[in-house]
């Protein structure tokens, strides 16, 4: 697993996200050998025939904003959730005295070392993760699917690539006054108050 010992500032750009997934990525599948394929989360388990065949045990991850300060010239600071799903397909029991319940009980301890590989941690394109929860989510099949939470702060840059300081001793403006008729009852629809 990875020694984690020093704190990293959160200068993550959101524009790097591709990075940040594929940092996490890395992280699961280097330490968390028994992970046969890892993937963006976008509901594959509930539609497994519509989608590509994939191994399992499979790991998806989700992103998405909780929280945003702005920082001024485009840019924010960002509180963001990372949610790690876990999937197993098993047709063996968790039950005592089941025939294959050591295999059913594996996808516990795959869960432990996900937790290992993000919980108290930091890397390249984040800072500060920490586990927030977990639960499982129902499959409708012969699965087991957890979903572990985490948040992590970052910056996001993203607005910014296009917004550049001009500066004012590069311009020329001109002024133009003009007087501007008042505006009356010209459509005849209200009638004059006296007061």
């Amino acid at each position: 697993m990875y020694n984690d010992s020093k704190p990293v500032k959160p200068y993550l750009n959101m524009k790097d996200l591709k990075n940040l997934y594929l940092e996490h990525q890395t992280r699961v599948t280097d330490n968390v050998p028994e992970i046969k394929h890892s993937d963006l989360w976008s509901e594959q388990v509930s539609f497994m025939a519509d989608e590509h065949p994939f191994k399992s045990p499979a790991v998806f991850f989700g992103y998405r904003v909780l929280s945003a300060e702005d920082q001024g010239e485009k840019i924010q600071e960002l509180r963001l959730q990372v949610d790690v799903y876990l999937f197993y397909e098993t047709f063996a029991d968790t039950a005592k005295g089941s025939k294959k319940q050591q295999k059913a009980l594996d996808f516990l301890d795959l869960l432990t070392k996900i937790n290992a590989c993000f919980h108290a941690t930091f890397g390249n394109y984040y800072s500060n993760m920490r586990r927030t929860g977990f639960n499982p989510v129902e499959t409708g099949g012969a699965g087991i699917l957890y979903v572990q939470r985490y948040e992590l702060i970052m910056t996001d840059d993203s607005a910014s690539v296009l917004y550049e300081n001009l500066k004012f001793e590069q311009m020329e403006m001109e002024v133009i006054r003009e007087e501007v008729p008042p505006v009356g009852n010209q459509s005849g629809l209200y009638g004059t108050i006296e007061v």
